[in-house]
């Protein structure tokens, strides 16, 4: 997906448009810069940070919300002893993969350590596992899960060496399969087991929000282990009060001043009309903005809906690859229980249900009341993933709530669950400035050439994560003030 130019080039979705000097005329007049940031998200302040590294600091940021952070977004819920609310992660919580010794460190983790953001190890061994008839063992059955994906690796991994696996991934005509095609090919059959169907769900849908059958087994892999093997195994879980868009507010804090004239907030995109010569944007309030380059960071989600138009239309050659990526849906629902009714293991975080009535129905719960993370708050968080979160945003709360509490006393017991004191979920799928929670690279999809897309869903390397949108920013807003200066990428 690469392709360069000496001296006009057009980066939609990432890096929208290389402009000359020269603007079109226009009846209404804009505002003008050089270059526009479309999304306050960490891929776009990660962006703007490297153009003002890099000398250029005629720049806007355009984010849709009245605060920095994207889809790294808290919210106060329930309440202390105290009467204060508890800060809950709506969506980005993890720092997955930090440090090993000397090794290469996640860049988020970095930012953490400097910006002293709160978290603690996530353990996915700290689990209980339940069916319908309450805690029954069948941890067994993770471990086999785990000795069919090994093969899947092992197979993968002779496909081709770690030096070449992104060359290859790169190449037009590469052949992928998708990962349940992968493991059937190891001889891993669930067939009609709830207690193996869900033990893939943990392993799986729980990372990458799909279903194996709507994964890529190479794309999956060198993700994961781009990940979790180059950085370190460990996933640290953010429990700052502050929330973890803290380490946002604090990048930006590098290069913006308070109340900085350059990160227009509230501010809704509608439409982006590019030419040869500049490309401008128009918003929901009647204005606009005109600049000779722009980066656009919206999420995957919003470049498939209608939500934003361009003008012209983007060519085929993009709009379809947009079409082949996926957005996957991760849903946290939020409940919080009388202090004096907590019903569940306290020194433990994970609680897995088989449901004999569908694969994904509520199979995960979190505990946030564990001794390491918020003792006492009595918070359990139920995570659902595609397709089953589609559901969920669509019925009526009390409607989820019901499903939950009657997972819940099956698991736990009638007498022992009361209803919560408080009771939320975010709807990230219907989020027009969102629209899913975050991409997955499905089977097949080699997206021939480089489209220099700002964002998660453009790392080859670390699609679906945050170091992956930070990553990405950050290497776009060099490339444009590189062309900037000398036309060069």
């Amino acid at each position: 997906m690469f392709q360069k130019f000496c001296c006009i080039s057009i980066f939609l979705l990432s890096v929208t448009a290389l402009i000359h000097e020269t603007e079109s005329s226009t009846e209404q007049v804009c505002q003008r810069t050089q270059v526009l940031v479309l999304g306050a998200g960490i891929a776009g302040i990660a962006a703007a940070k490297a153009l003002s590294e890099n000398g250029v600091e005629d720049f806007i940021i355009v984010e849709y919300n009245e605060e920095i952070g994207g889809r790294c977004h808290h919210t106060s819920f329930g309440e202390d002893r105290n009467g204060d609310p508890y800060t809950v992660e709506l969506g980005a919580n993890w720092i997955q993969g930090t440090v090993t010794k000397n090794g290469p460190e996640n860049p988020i983790w970095t930012l953490a350590r400097e910006h002293n953001l709160r978290t603690h190890p996530s353990n996915g061994s700290s689990l209980l596992t339940y069916d319908p008839t309450g805690q029954v063992n069948y941890v067994d059955k993770l471990t086999e899960f785990d000795t069919y994906y090994s093969r899947v690796e092992n197979d993968n991994r002779r496909s081709f060496t770690t030096g070449e696996s992104q060359q290859l991934l790169n190449l037009k005509g590469f052949e992928d399969v998708d990962l349940r095609s992968a493991l059937s090919e190891a001889g891993y059959s669930p067939k009609n087991d709830p207690q193996a169907h869900t033990a893939e769900w943990y392993k799986m849908d729980y990372e990458y929000a799909q279903p194996p059958e709507l994964s890529s087994r190479a794309r999956t892999l060198a993700s994961y282990n781009s990940t979790f093997r180059h950085f370190s195994p460990t996933s640290h879980f953010s429990l700052d009060p502050r929330g973890f868009n803290t380490i946002i507010h604090g990048l930006a804090s590098t290069y913006l001043t308070p109340s900085d004239p350059r990160l227009h907030l509230s501010t809704i995109v509608r439409n982006i009309t590019y030419t040869p010569s500049n490309v401008t944007i128009h918003n929901t309030d009647g204005s606009c903005t005109m600049a000779s380059h722009a980066i656009t960071t919206f999420s995957l989600g919003v470049l498939k809906s209608p939500f934003v138009t361009f003008t012209p239309p983007l060519p085929t050659w993009k709009t379809s690859s947009i079409a082949k990526m996926s957005m996957g849906t991760y849903t946290k629902i939020f409940m919080q229980f009388p202090r004096d009714r907590i019903f569940w293991n306290t020194f433990t975080e994970f609680f897995l249900y088989a449901s004999s009535h569908m694969r994904g129905y509520y199979p995960l719960f979190q505990s946030l009341s564990h001794v390491d993370f918020l003792p006492g708050s009595a918070i359990l968080i139920a995570t659902v993933t595609s397709p089953f979160s589609s559901i969920i945003e669509s019925q009526p709360l009390e409607t989820t709530k019901s499903q939950v509490l009657d997972v819940l006393r099956e698991m736990f017991g009638v007498e022992n669950v009361p209803e919560p004191t408080a009771f939320m979920l975010p709807k990230w799928g219907e989020l027009e400035w969102a629209k899913g929670s975050f991409s997955n690279w499905p089977p097949g999809f080699t997206g021939w050439g480089r489209m220099w897309w700002a964002g998660e869903h453009t790392s080859r390397e670390w699609y679906g994560y945050l170091h992956g949108a930070f990553d990405e920013g950050s290497s776009v807003g060099v490339r444009v003030a590189k062309l900037m200066y000398n036309g060069q990428c």
